[in-house]
């Protein structure tokens, strides 16, 4: 637009060159929104990413809270129905024919 308003002043029409400088403005100044626009927006997007992050950071935490929580009540619950995780120190038969001498 500029170079068509230069050939418009060097040709002698100073109406249409400044019609084309006026035209000129306009653009620049949607240019001028339409970048400012995108920074806002980039800006924005930085801290939705931040936020993603942090959310995906406590999801794991709850995650290994709730395994956590399931293994202990599946402990508990092995427990009160008189279930024992415990090994016995020594084998009943074992005993049995250590006693016998065997």
């Amino acid at each position: 637009l500029y170079e068509r308003a230069t050939n418009a002043i060097k040709s002698g029409d100073e109406e249409t060159a400044r019609k084309l400088l006026l035209e000129r403005e306009s653009v620049k100044e949607k240019l001028l929104k339409i970048l400012k626009s995108i920074a806002e927006d980039r800006r924005r997007m930085l801290v939705m990413e931040s936020n993603v992050d942090a959310l995906e950071t406590r999801a794991l935490e709850i995650e290994s809270l709730l395994r956590r929580s399931v293994g202990a009540s599946s402990l508990q619950d092995t427990a009160s129905l008189g279930l024992s995780l415990e090994l016995e120190p020594e084998d009943p038969l074992l005993k049995k024919f250590r006693d016998l001498g065997m």
